[in-house]
């Protein structure tokens, strides 16, 4: 077994017994099981969705930073490394393991944001919806990557409220800047986008690039931080 799956198993044990891997599911689920449980008109189901996966992707990005800084500040880093595992290793490790429970947790509130949506007059074209989500999912990787670099750098208080700020301005920024690339925020206007396939494309390959540099950088700076 590669060094790498065995720190994303020891990730995802420390997520399980520390209930965050539930945290992060539960607000991933609870986002799509709101929209599937109170059926409203489609555009207010399409915002809830949104708002509520743009919820549950900040509750990853803070567990992501809170999760490595408290792997170093217990010193269970640095047992890793004294065991020969790099810690670039490290960082990949937790990446994965982050990344496998939020993406299972948004197919879940993707399938019960369709039973939701599915009813609707004029009903949604599923590959727009998914090429949508798959550009939302693409944002959930991104912000994972960016709170393990906050979380690599900070305590573990200061890691949290620093991912959930950067989280929000983030958000604030894209939203001012363009909105018309950030897939949650056409989300909810999924019927008149014209091209809703190439807009959640155009999403996906950039939260792919940000999780890539968020991640590169994430382990430069773990290269130099105290374990």
């Amino acid at each position: 077994m590669s060094q790498a799956a065995v720190v994303t198993r020891l990730a995802l044990f420390e997520l399980w017994i520390s209930y965050r891997l539930l945290i992060v599911l539960a607000a991933y689920v609870t986002a799509g099981a709101i929209v599937a449980l109170l059926p409203v008109p489609l555009h207010p189901t399409l915002e809830q969705l949104a708002a509520g996966i743009a919820v549950a992707t900040l509750i990853g990005g803070v567990i992501a930073a809170g999760s490595i800084s408290a792997e170093r500040g217990l010193g269970r880093a640095g047992w890793l490394v004294t065991r020969a595992v790099p810690r670039g290793t490290i960082i990949l490790g937790w990446f994965v393991a982050l990344a496998a429970v939020s993406l299972a947790g948004l197919l879940a509130a993707a399938v019960l944001g369709w039973l939701a949506v599915a009813q609707a007059v004029p009903r949604p074209d599923p590959a727009a919806f998914a090429a949508i989500l798959a550009g939302a999912a693409a944002g959930s990787l991104a912000f994972l990557a960016i709170g393990l670099l906050i979380g690599v750098t900070l305590p573990v208080r200061q890691a949290a409220l620093g991912a959930a700020t950067a989280g929000v301005a983030i958000g604030a920024a894209a939203w001012a800047v363009a909105p018309a690339a950030m897939p949650l925020a056409t989300l909810s206007r999924l019927p008149e986008l014209e091209r809703p396939i190439s807009t959640g494309l155009q999403g996906a390959g950039i939260g792919l690039v940000l999780a890539g540099a968020a991640l590169v950088l994430a382990r430069l700076a773990l290269r130099r931080a105290d374990l």
